[in-house]
Formats: structure tokens, C-alpha cells, sequence
């Protein structure tokens, strides 16, 4: 419950993973300095997962500087090892101040709007139930392309789809690189489920707080910038994990009948447009990243979770 004496301003807690990204996260804490929001009543943790580059300094430079602007809560934890996206995302939610009462999570090429967090805070206060929401996010590179609007989960057929809509929509789950959540939420759903290691642990997050009762928002009157490729990267390790976590959402989400009709045609149809994914792609065959993809569903059926070595 957010105390009403704080229901102006409530307590923020942003939190931040980064992995040799000196660049970006240089220029996101420019952007989140530049919020329309009293820097007393933000916390800022970010998570270093063993950066080579010199990426800790620098945090701790800005951090320096900041403080001296008035904010207060900054913290950098610093770990030896990568411990994933979502993993990490897991330990921040554990190292929030007990009395936040939003946690906004990002990733460290998100660039936000000065009124973020007033619009954001806005939408959910507004809304009695929602306890999720999203922006629009756009490509860093090209803003006039929607990178991720609001997402829908078809558990009957194992079908994700995402839709840009010009108005608040409630939707099955919001992308993970910039979603505003209440604490309660991440209180009553025990936060992101380590299994996923990384990629679509942020839709199983968003399935099982509706479940809770909660409602999960897109809001497109607030824009954010992402820093990533258009399509998404072609690694074999992302690729693995992209085809691997969106059946392990139907195997967790999933009701048995749904899992009778999903497993199936992910089989029958799925993994036939993979295959042809990859060829249009690449316009030739690639025997490794086949090869990825069908040990991703393997793993999917059998249930081996967490983080694997390719």
C-alpha cells in the first residue's frame, strides 16, 4: 500500500543491469538526471555482471557528481560473474529500500523522457488494479519505428504477438527493458523467475501477476528510446534462449488442455518458420544455428532451465 503522504511523489527505485556497456549507461543516467522528478525520492541500484571496460569507474564518477546535485540513494553493486539479464534483475529487486513504492526496471540502453516517471506513475494511479506498465519503446536509431508496443500471449497455440496502439491498452505483459511496477507486485510474486536466465522472463513476470489479479498497462503517450539492432541480434546464445524461454512460458503458464493443443503446433508450425527465419535471414543455411534452435526446444520439453552452456 503506497502511504498517502507520499501519493504526489511516491518512493522510485530504479534498477539498472549493465555488462560493458560504459557508452550507453553513460547516456541513460544523463537522461534519468534530466527526469521532471524530486531526486530525493528516487533510488538508483545498478548491478555491474563483471564489466572489463570501464564501465564501474565511470558509474562511480557520475554517482560522485549527482550526489552533489542532491541525489541520495545511489548504489553500484559490483558481481565477478554475468549472472543474465533476469537473474540479475532478481538480486536488485532484493536490494531495494524496504519503503520504495515503484520499481522502475531498465535496461542500461533505455533513454527516457523527462516525464517518464510522472506519466508512468500517473497511468497506474488512475487505474485501480494495474499493477504494470509499459511505453512505447522505439529504436534509439530510427524512433519513428515501434520497437515493442503491448504484448499478447495465445497459450492455445503458443503465438506471441505485439500491438502499437495510439492509446492506453491493458495487455498481457509490457518488454522488460522499461516497465514501471508496484512493489506490491514483485512482493506477492516472489519477483522474475530465475529459470529464464534471460529474454521472455518478463512476460512469464507479467502472466503470473494477472493471475495475482493484477492488470498489466501499455501507455504510447510516453516514448522511450531502445539502443538495441532492429530485429534483435543474431547470436547463437540469444537465439537459444529466445526459442528455449517462449515455450518454457507456455509450459509454466499454460493450462494442461493448452498445453496439449501449444506443444504440438510449436512443433507443426513453429518450428518450420524458425528454420525459414533463419534462411531468409542469412539468405543461406546455417547448420549451427538450426542445430541451437532445435536443442532450445528439446530443452523446453524436457525442462532444463537456467542458465546453459551452447
Amino acid at each position: 500500500m503506497i502511504s498517502k503522504r507520499r501519493n504526489s511523489n511516491p518512493l522510485i527505485s530504479i534498477v539498472i543491469p549493465t555488462l560493458n556497456g560504459k557508452k550507453d549507461i553513460v547516456k541513460c543516467l544523463h537522461f534519468i538526471r534530466r527526469l521532471d522528478y524530486p531526486n530525493k525520492n528516487i533510488e538508483i541500484i545498478i548491478w555491474d555482471n563483471g564489466s572489463t571496460d570501464g564501465t564501474q569507474e565511470e558509474i562511480s564518477r557520475i554517482f560522485a557528481e549527482m550526489k552533489k546535485e542532491g541525489w541520495n540513494e545511489l548504489n553500484i553493486i559490483q558481481s565477478k560473474v554475468n549472472l543474465g539479464g533476469f537473474t540479475t534483475r532478481d538480486e536488485l529487486f532484493k536490494r531495494i529500500n524496504p519503503n520504495t513504492d515503484y520499481v522502475l526496471n531498465i535496461d542500461d540502453d533505455v533513454f527516457l523522457p523527462d516525464n517518464c516517471l510522472t506519466v508512468l506513475i500517473r497511468s497506474l494511479q488512475q487505474n485501480p488494479g494495474a499493477g504494470i506498465i509499459g511505453p512505447r519503446t522505439v529504436y534509439d536509431s530510427s524512433p519513428e519505428v515501434t520497437a515493442h508496443g503491448a504484448g499478447f500471449v495465445n497459450l492455445w497455440v503458443g503465438r506471441y504477438s505485439d500491438i502499437d496502439t495510439g492509446s492506453l491498452v491493458e495487455c498481457d505483459y509490457v518488454i522488460g527493458c522499461c516497465m514501471l511496477i508496484k512493489k506490491e507486485v514483485i512482493s506477492n510474486i516472489k519477483g522474475f523467475d530465475r529459470d529464464y536466465y534471460t529474454s521472455h522472463a518478463e512476460v512469464d513476470f507479467c502472466l503470473r501477476a494477472k493471475k495475482k489479479g493484477y492488470k498489466i498497462l501499455y501507455n504510447p503517450g510516453i516514448i522511450v528510446r531502445h539502443n538495441v539492432a532492429r530485429g534483435g541480434t543474431k547470436t547463437l546464445e540469444r537465439i537459444y534462449y529466445l526459442y528455449r524461454n517462449k515455450l518454457l512460458v507456455i509450459r509454466k503458464n499454460a493450462t494442461l488442455l493448452q498445453k496439449v493443443t501449444s506443444f504440438p503446433l510449436y512443433t507443426i508450425c513453429w518450428v518450420p518458420k524458425m528454420i525459414m527465419d533463419s534462411i531468409l535471414f542469412h539468405r543461406s543455411i546455417k547448420l549451427d544455428e538450426w542445430l541451437v534452435m532445435f536443442k532450445a526446444v528439446r530443452h523446453a520439453i524436457i525442462n532444463r532451465v537456467g542458465k546453459v552452456d551452447l
